[in-house]
Formats: structure tokens, C-alpha cells, sequence
């Protein structure tokens, strides 16, 4: 076990750590961390007794005081202060955990497991890296403002763009360019426990469009439509779709930019103005043309135009049975209603069979199990399932063939969820638990039934490989490199309880576990350092690090602080 410091911020701390005029992070051992004259020339700044060498404590003006030199043992160190953390969010290379109680950002080097603190405002949490990019943007939640950190060779960048104060959700667009922030009275509310506990309401109809180009980032608010919920982005990402409770207020990027503030108002999504469209399902297709609209009960799917001179066309399409799921095709060509009481799938061309409702297809699925569906990355194949019943089948349906040809797998446990690797061609199936102790089951199938657990599915062949679990299967993630999935094992928060991460290799079916420190709470992919990340709770901040290719592990503890720990 090797200790490595941290790039300190602030020149009084840069000192103290010995670190370069750039503030590079750099190796140092234990012993040089604990000397008397750690802090010779300056007086190093914290935020708790954690941060100041081993010994010394953090006094309440925020420096490092050196033990007291009478006493047998130099005095006693501090115990250990529990931090505030988000969940992390991982770019191409760097993972990101903005330290709320720090007002700082923690960047994480998935190649060297360097880690650099970045000053980024008060009390950030809110934070999303953009796609493609190692940019990470982290709102400040008391003063209103979004902080943009740009990763360079030599240091980070930092820009500060105002915004509207008390935003709960930033979203950013597919191309990286601009991201939304906006306030989200649900999640105000499961964040506080309840709506009486909330502290500060954000505008119900107001939010704030960050355009991050390089060199010229700048921001604008927006009026939009009652109490937004949902911030979609067509795939050009030259259009924000707001989805609210009466409407959807379509913003123009580039336009708005330019323009300034302005009033957004939403296009309606029910011919009725005083109708309750809170309920309804939205989603908007990639072309960003046209919103399709459902309903739960309602036997039919309804259009939306959101651009062009027929903006606000309302067309409802009867079905022959209530959807129990809607899926969009990846390039918006279809959507897709799975018709559990008709045992069939809808195939709906867009915008042709709107206009013309005798072209839908009907794929007869008797003999399947019906309810969910997710379709593959390229949007070729569809996976059917159901989790509202405990049914042992997996529907696979070939979209781009002629007569969508389908199959059904059986396996051995019921389903709860389901992923996709990303070619498409295996399937990691989180299994339900049905009811009842494993240890009181009378046969086999029964003590499988009452089991946690996952398979592996193979969709050219319909073989399955099951692993039971001492615990619920928790997040999982595929690499992109390898046919690899990682799955998370959180026993808990007792003492002992288990906590691994399983690497499950998909073409072998394999299983091998890994033992970690802490038990894991969120787990992600390095895309260009080729690695899993997997953060844990842990009082100091904790993650692991695993090399898809090497199955290298190494784990970096207490990420906040001017020292860390790497296993």
C-alpha cells in the first residue's frame, strides 16, 4: 500500500505539500507525510483534521496545527469526519465526484489515479460530464451559477456562467455544445424526504441554457411551460425539448443563444387546454420533429408535431389494445407498442402510418411473454419480457427482416430487468426473486425460484448460463472493448456484510469476483483509459479501478483529502 498526494489548491497549500508551480499531483510515502516540519515556510489550510499531516489538527480557522511536542506519543490523531458526496460521473478518461460539503470537485485519472481538487463553487452536486468529452459542467447550488471545467495537458481550464439559483437537474445535449438546467420538484421532493422539508424552491417555469462553446460559454434564461420534468435533445442537438405538464416547450439552441431571454411557450399535448397532460408518456423521435404521446389505459398512441408549419398538429392513432410499453427506434423511423393483452407487437412507420393507420403492423407474439421490451444500440433486435408476473421467457425479435421473424428462450429464474451489450448480441438478465427462503425450499427448482441471481444469455443461440447470488444483483456495466460485464454484490452497511463487483466474461460465461473494501454504490466505464470504475461508500470517498484488459485492481481511498491512499 503506496500513499500519493494530492495537487493542493491554493498557494499556502501547494507549499505545505511540497507540490510544483504548476500543482501537478505527485508520489510520496507515508513517513514524509508525518514529519514535524511538514508544513516548514507556510501554514497549510484545511477543511477537517483528515487533511494536515498525520498528527496535526485542523483548527477552526481552517489551518493545521502541529502536535503538541510534550507527551509520550506527539499527541493523538483525529478520528476520521464522514464527507458529503455525489454520485461520481465519468467522462472519456476522468471520473467526477463534486464534494458538496467541500465546494470543490474531485477529478479522478482513470490512466495514473492522479486526482486533482478543483474549486467549483457552494455546495456542488449536480454535475454531468458532456457525451464525447472529458468537459465536466457542476452547478452551484447556492449562488446560482454553473462552473465548466475543461481538462487541458497542463492544468484545468475553469469558466463561471450565471444561471437561475436552486436548479436540481442539468442535462446536456448529444453533441457536447449546450447543456439545460432546470428545477424538478420531484426529485426536490425524494431528495428532502418530503415536499414540507424542502428548503428552496426553483422557478416552476424557468430555466437556464448553457452554450459552452470554447472561449465563449455563456448562458440565457428562459420562460417555458409549467413545471418541467424532462429536458430531451433531438440528435443533431441543435433542439432542447422541455417536457412539462402542459406542453413542450421546443428550444432552439443556437437561436436562443443569440437572442437572449425570450418566453418559450409549450406546444399542447392534448386537444384540450384544461386536460391533465401530467400523466401522459413523451417522447420525442431523433429528428426532433415529432413527439409521440401514451397514455396509461388508453388504446391508442398520438402525434405531435413540434417543428415546421404544422407545429401543434394533434393525431391520435387508435391501437387494437392498451400499450404496455412504447420504444422509439434509434434513428426515429419507428415506435414500437407492445400489446401484452393481444400478445402482439405494433410496428409503426413515421411519420407514414400517423397519417395513414392501415400500414401499422401487427407481429403475432403468441406463446411469448409480453409486457417490456428493449432494443439493441442499432435498433435491429428487440428483447420482450415481462416483470409484472413471474414468467421464465425472453422474446427476441428480428426488426430489419422481412416478416420480423422472433423466437422465445426459455430460462430457469423469472425477470426483473435486462441489458444489452453493446454489439447486441448477449444479454445479462437480472433475475426476480419469487417469495420465501432459499434454505426452506423442498426441491431444486424451488430453491432457484426463491434465489437472487443473473444469467447470461447468448441471443444467436438461446443458451443461458445462471449464477445465483448471495445478494440482489445491483448495477452492472459493459465494456467496450471486450466482452466483459461487471455487476455490483452491496450486502449492505454492517459490519462484514459482502461487498464485490463480479466480471462476467460474455463469451465464456465465466464468473470471477472481486473483493472490495466498501460496499459499492454506482459503476461506470473509462472509455479511453479502458477501465471499470466502481464507487463505494466509504466515510473518505472511495473507488476501484479495474483494467479490462490486464483485470489489473487498484482502489484509491479518501479522494477529497491532500492525501490519498492507493491499494
Amino acid at each position: 500500500m503506496t500513499i500519493s498526494r494530492l495537487a493542493c489548491a491554493g498557494a499556502l497549500i501547494l507549499a505545505a505539500c511540497g507540490g510544483g508551480e504548476d500543482g501537478a499531483p505527485y508520489g510520496g510515502d507515508d513517513d514524509s507525510a508525518g514529519d514535524s516540519d511538514a508544513g516548514a515556510g507556510s501554514v497549510p489550510e484545511c477543511f477537517s483534521s483528515s487533511e494536515c499531516p498525520v498528527g496535526w489538527t485542523c483548527s477552526e480557522l481552517g489551518f493545521c496545527i502541529p502536535p503538541p511536542t510534550t507527551g509520550p506519543d506527539g499527541g493523538t490523531p483525529p478520528p476520521e469526519v464522514e464527507y458529503e458526496f455525489s454520485a461520481p460521473v465519468s467522462s472519456r478518461r476522468y471520473v467526477w465526484v463534486a464534494m458538496t460539503d467541500q465546494d470543490r470537485l474531485a477529478k479522478i485519472d482513470g490512466n495514473t489515479l492522479a486526482v486533482t481538487s478543483i474549486a467549483v463553487g457552494e455546495a456542488p452536486e449536480i454535475l454531468v460530464a458532456l457525451p464525447g468529452t472529458d468537459t465536466a459542467v457542476v452547478l452551484d447550488q447556492d449562488n446560482g451559477a454553473a462552473t465548466v471545467v475543461r481538462p487541458t495537458s497542463n492544468t484545468d481550464l475553469t469558466e463561471v456562467e450565471p444561471t437561475l439559483e436552486d436548479l436540481n437537474q442539468l442535462r446536456a445535449s448529444p453533441s457536447g455544445r449546450h447543456a439545460v438546467a432546470y428545477f424538478d420538484l420531484l426529485k426536490a421532493i425524494e431528495d428532502a424526504g418530503s415536499i414540507e422539508a424542502i428548503e428552496d424552491l426553483g422557478s416552476f417555469q424557468d430555466v437556464t441554457v448553457i452554450d459552452l462553446e470554447p472561449g465563449n460559454a455563456r448562458t440565457v434564461d428562459l420562460a417555458v411551460g409549467f413545471r418541467p420534468r424532462e429536458v430531451e435533445f433531438d440528435t443533431a442537438g441543435t433542439h432542447a425539448y422541455v417536457i412539462t405538464d402542459d406542453g413542450i416547450s421546443v428550444i432552439d439552441l443556437d437561436a436562443v443563444a443569440e437572442q437572449g431571454p425570450a418566453i418559450i411557450p409549450p406546444v399542447p399535448i392534448t386537444p384540450d387546454p384544461f386536460a391533465d397532460a401530467s400523466g401522459l408518456e413523451v417522447d420525442v423521435v431523433a429528428a426532433g420533429d415529432l413527439a409521440i404521446v401514451r397514455q396509461a389505459g388508453g388504446a391508442w398512441l398520438r402525434a405531435v408535431r413540434l417543428l415546421g408549419p404544422d407545429t401543434g398538429e394533434i393525431t391520435d392513432v387508435a391501437l387494437p389494445g392498451v400499450p404496455s410499453d412504447l420504444e422509439l427506434s434509434p434513428d426515429g423511423a419507428r415506435a414500437f407498442a407492445v400489446l401484452r393483452e393481444q400478445a402482439a407487437l405494433a410496428v409503426i412507420d413515421l411519420p407514414g402510418d400517423i397519417a395513414d393507420p392501415d400500414g401499422i403492423e401487427l407481429v403475432d407474439l403468441t406463446g411469448a411473454a409480453l409486457g417490456s421490451m428493449t432494443l439493441t444500440a442499432d435498433g435491429r433486435r428487440a428483447v420482450l419480457y415481462t416483470n409484472a408476473t413471474l414468467d421464465e421467457r425472453l422474446t427476441i425479435v428480428e426488426l430489419d427482416d422481412p416478416g420480423f421473424p422472433h423466437r422465445t428462450f426459455p430460462l430457469q429464474k423469472s425477470v426483473r430487468a435486462i441489458g444489452l451489450d453493446p454489439p447486441g448480441d448477449k444479454i445479462l438478465v437480472i433475475h426476480a426473486k419469487a417469495f420465501g427462503d432459499p434454505e426452506d425450499a423442498t426441491t431444486v427448482d424451488e430453491f432457484i425460484d426463491r434465489s437472487w441471481g443473473f444469467s447470461v444469455v447468448d441471443i444467436a443461440t438461446g443458451f443461458a448460463k445462471l449464477q445465483l447470488t448471495p445478494v440482489d444483483p445491483g448495477e452492472f456495466t459493459f465494456a467496450a472493448s471486450a466482452p466483459r460485464a461487471y455487476l455490483c454484490l452491496d450486502g449492505g452497511d454492517a459490519e462484514g456484510a459482502l461487498a464485490e463487483v463480479l466480471e462476467i466474461e460474455l463469451d465464456t460465461g465465466v464468473v470471477r469476483t472481486r473483493v472490495l473494501g466498501s460496499p459499492p454504490d454506482s459503476i461506470g466505464i473509462l472509455p479511453d483509459s479502458n477501465k471499470v470504475f466502481v464507487s463505494q461508500r466509504h466515510p473518505l470517498g472511495r473507488v476501484t479501478f479495474v483494467d479490462v484488459v490486464t483485470d489489473e485492481i487498484r482502489t484509491l481511498t479518501g479522494f477529497d483529502l491532500n492525501s490519498q491512499i492507493i491499494d
